[in-house]
């Protein structure tokens, strides 16, 4: 469960830097425009796809953070023998989230999106796509370390 709370820890600093860098900028006839995952989120809502944006928002941005969150809380309390409050509320919450966690399939949304904008114009990657692709990567780790059982156990009281 160590390997579990590094990598979750590992996985909300990488989220950090993935939100808060530019994914890539694109370029058409002089105009250039910098993205970040909020942009698109942004963009959706001003053209009126307001329900599309809260989904994109919930499931790239919202989902992400929170199931790594409640996943290092579960695995703290685990490590370190400690039963806070809540905890039971919040494992069931991480395993809801589990399925919303959809940071791996941004990453490939954005390589996608990509190869279709080159048809418009020019398109670099930033440094924000190699934090998205490393927190993928790294959450994946995390949920293949996760020992739900253990966690089950030790919130019943019997672990």
């Amino acid at each position: 469960m160590q390997a579990a709370w590094a990598l979750a820890t590992a996985g909300l600093l990488l989220l950090v830097l993935a939100n808060t860098h530019p994914i890539m900028v694109f370029s058409v006839a002089g105009n250039i425009q910098e993205n970040l995952i909020i942009t698109g989120v942004e963009s959706l809502w001003q053209e009126g796809y307001s329900l599309l944006a809260a989904l994109v928002f919930f499931s790239a941005i919202a989902a992400p953070f929170l199931y790594l969150g409640g996943l290092w809380y579960v695995a703290m309390c685990l490590c370190l023998r400690v039963r806070l409050p809540g905890l039971a509320s919040v494992l069931r919450i991480t395993e809801t989230l589990e399925s919303w966690n959809l940071m791996p399939v941004f990453a490939i949304a954005c390589i996608v999106s990509v190869v279709k904008l080159r048809t418009l114009g020019t398109v670099s990657w930033e440094s924000g796509a190699a934090w998205i692709l490393i927190a993928s990567v790294v959450t994946l780790f995390a949920v293949q370390f996760f020992d739900r059982k253990q966690a089950e156990l030790f919130v019943e009281g019997a672990g």
